[in-house]
């Protein structure tokens, strides 16, 4: 079964856009970063501090919501 040249051309195109929508905000970001000069990969970590949570579930029903 042979596809019309007009459809073949219209799914070419289609995925060519698609790949370009999907490329298009990562290489934005990468040009965000070429120009700013950040590199966010490179920032080291704050340590994390020590800090006890607070469990506000009553032990009465298991953290149950009955």
């Amino acid at each position: 079964m042979k596809m019309a040249v007009e459809t073949k051309d219209r799914i070419v195109r289609n995925v060519i856009l698609s790949l370009f929508i999907y490329i298009l905000p990562i290489a934005l970001m990468f040009a965000t970063f070429y120009v700013s000069g950040q590199r966010p990969w490179e920032k080291k970590q704050h340590e994390k501090e020590n800090v006890k949570s607070e469990n506000k579930k009553n032990t009465l029903n298991n953290g149950s919501n009955d």
